[in-house]
């Protein structure tokens, strides 16, 4: 439920860039507004809804092993119960199988990310980033689909995090900045619209949002 659907729209439908979301979980840990189920059945209930998100944004949805086992405090926890290696190897094949110019973070790799599981997928990021290049990094992985070299690795910053961010980022050359809300006449539907109505896809965590319309701007901040 966490990924930037708007942005989503933008970079699939705007932009006609083969586009992809790699979720670490499938949602097994938390609650559920609509029905009774829970746990590996929420799961599966939530990776429908993100599916049915992918079917209106336009982008690929993927997934890994690790399992949302509910709040955790620190990325330390999360990626000692999820088994880091294993994770590890799950993200590093998907970059090499779908072979991305540009990998984009959610949440950025401290605590900032109010949540161990959100801290944890960034680090990961970051060393996937790195070890999806490397021949010797499961050489069985990369006798099937080759290593991988992305150019750049940058984290999707809002004011969430930072509430001066359009200061920052307007007087910092490490981000880049991109206004989103465009209207697509072939689609008849904003890029804010199409996104909304993918994030409401969302249904057992009620997000279910009215349609947004008019200008958004995105903040990519480059972290390698």
């Amino acid at each position: 439920d966490d990924e930037n659907t708007r942005a989503l729209a933008w970079f699939s439908l705007g932009e006609k860039a083969e586009t992809a979301y790699l979720s670490l979980t499938r949602g097994d840990g938390g609650q559920n507004l609509i029905g009774d189920e829970l746990s590996e059945d929420l799961g599966v209930l939530r990776t429908q809804e993100l599916l049915a998100a992918r079917r209106i944004d336009g982008a690929r949805q993927y997934f890994t092993r690790a399992v949302d086992f509910g709040y955790s405090k620190s990325a330390d926890e999360s990626l000692k119960k999820w088994g880091e290696s294993d994770i590890l190897s799950d993200v590093v094949l998907v970059i090499r199988q779908f072979k991305p110019d540009v990998i984009i973070t959610r949440f950025p790799a401290d605590k900032r990310a109010g949540h161990g599981h959100h801290t944890a997928a960034t680090l990961l990021a970051l060393e996937a980033f790195e070890k999806a290049a490397d021949p010797a990094y499961l050489p069985n992985q990369v006798a099937e689909y080759g290593a991988w070299k992305t150019t750049s690795i940058y984290w999707n910053s809002s004011v969430w995090w930072d509430k001066e961010l359009s200061t920052t980022a307007k007087n910092d050359p490490q981000y880049m900045v991109q206004e989103i809300g465009g209207y697509n006449s072939l689609l008849g539907m904003s890029y804010n619209e199409i996104g909304t109505l993918a994030r409401s896809q969302h249904k057992c965590q009620g997000f279910g949002a009215i349609v947004e319309r008019g200008s958004l701007t995105e903040y990519f901040q480059y972290l390698l």
